[in-house]
């Protein structure tokens, strides 16, 4: 049978062998991280030389300064309105279609490019050449979807007469 243990020897460990213990785990972990800690160094030699780190320093050390700063201008009446029209702003980007919008910002920008050069020549359009130009299928393009645009927004505007300005 087996013998019951009356003692038990508690050991307690020796403060040299377990930094010893600490110091051997640190080089192993640096020696099979080796490049991440060398991008890393030069990464952190980029942000120091740019003052970047000397300027978070200052930042952590005055930060319950910074926080009050920050929740008084957060607590102004206009910036309410800011978040929310920010939000709102979101929002809308995210509803839109990527491909209709940039077809709209393709016409936007060539738009600009003609008109910047009607200006940069200083040329002035008849009115009789303005009106034969509603015959250009490039103008009832754009007429078109301005139109379409207005409709859009009427609709929305009815929906909702709060919302619209009558």
């Amino acid at each position: 049978m087996a013998k019951a243990i009356r003692q038990i020897n508690k050991s307690t460990p020796n403060p040299v062998e377990e930094q010893m213990q600490a110091v051997t785990e640190l080089m192993n972990a640096v020696t099979a991280n080796k490049d991440a800690l060398i991008t890393t160094i030069d990464i952190i030699k980029g942000l120091n030389e740019m003052g970047v780190l000397d300027a978070a320093k200052a930042m952590l050390e005055q930060r319950t300064d910074i926080g009050a700063i920050a929740i008084q201008q957060l607590n102004q009446p206009n910036m309410h309105n800011t978040i929310k029209n920010g939000m709102n702003a979101l929002k809308f980007i995210g509803s839109i279609n990527p491909e209709q919008l940039q077809s709209i910002l393709n016409g936007v920008t060539q738009g600009f490019e003609r008109s910047a050069e009607v200006v940069k020549n200083g040329e002035n359009q008849s009115l009789w050449k303005l009106g034969t130009s509603l015959r250009d299928p490039d103008v009832k393009a754009s007429l078109s979807t301005m139109m379409e645009f207005l409709h859009g927004m009427g609709e929305a505007f009815n929906q909702d007469p709060q919302q619209g300005v009558h």
